[in-house]
């Protein structure tokens, strides 16, 4: 009976995971079609992302270790950011105020610590992103099709700046282990990494709340003209307002 209850909770854990997994998969899909990408498109960078995610390219070796990219965690993300900024779907100079405000919130929040990597507290880690998010919706009030690149670039290039760039020397100065092949891996843990997190999650804040402002707009605009027109008790004048007259002029005279 109690290897059997420890089955059940076994299973019942492994499918909340699976689960989770699925409905962030399914996030990152809404996200790259919500960024302008066709569905082709997002299948192909999902398939690259998977396929190749957890390799690693060295870049440079230092003081016994490798500094490398990861392909799916920094890589793919980099060439996104890139080609967002080309075609003009990200702004440079509003996504350069972007990564500004995220890397600096970024390294604000992290710390590197020996034999870990880069790390920060919840909740703290969703600030940058948080921060993407609403930056981008500050500056396109209205489009999401146009706050949604630039939160990405934002999370994306302010996090990879805050948290690898300017804490690399940190974490080059601990010491290279000597029984392993001493890599750090930038965007090492793929689509779990926070650079790819933050990239995902601000485009989903800045969705969310220009959703709310759309339906705020269109209920209330609806909840006052509905009021004015039956003469509710929020506009305790309006039944007595009178539909103004047409007005013509007839010999000289307005009638």
């Amino acid at each position: 009976m109690v290897a059997l209850s420890e089955s059940m909770v076994l299973l019942g854990v492994l499918g909340a995971l699976l689960l989770f997994i699925y409905l962030y998969v399914a996030s990152i899909r809404k996200v790259l079609v919500t960024v302008g990408f066709a569905e082709s498109e997002t299948s192909a960078i999902l398939l690259a992302t998977f396929l190749l995610g957890w390799v690693t390219i060295p870049v440079f070796p230092f003081n016994g270790w490798w500094v490398g990219l990861s392909v799916g965690g920094a890589i793919i993300p980099l060439i996104l950011c890139v080609m967002f900024l080309k075609d003009g779907r990200a702004g440079v100079a509003e996504a350069l105020i972007g990564v500004t405000i995220v890397a600096y919130i970024t390294y604000v929040v992290t710390r590197a610590e020996e034999g870990v990597g880069i790390v920060a507290e919840v909740p703290m880690a969703f600030a940058p992103a948080l921060a993407a998010g609403l930056y981008s919706v500050s500056v396109f009030w209205v489009d999401i099709r146009k706050a949604a690149p630039l939160a990405y670039v934002s999370g994306v290039l302010g996090t990879l700046a805050g948290a690898d760039v300017f804490r690399l020397g940190e974490m080059l100065a601990f010491e290279a282990p000597e029984d392993s092949s001493a890599v750090l891996s930038i965007g090492g843990a793929n689509i779990f990494d926070m650079v790819y997190l933050t990239g995902v999650i601000a485009v989903g804040v800045a969705m969310i709340v220009l959703w709310v402002k759309a339906k705020r707009d269109k209920i209330g605009f609806g909840l006052v003209q509905s009021e004015f027109e039956s003469g509710a008790q929020g506009l305790p004048y309006a039944k007595d307002i009178e539909p103004t007259r047409n007005l013509s002029v007839r010999k000289g005279r307005l009638e």
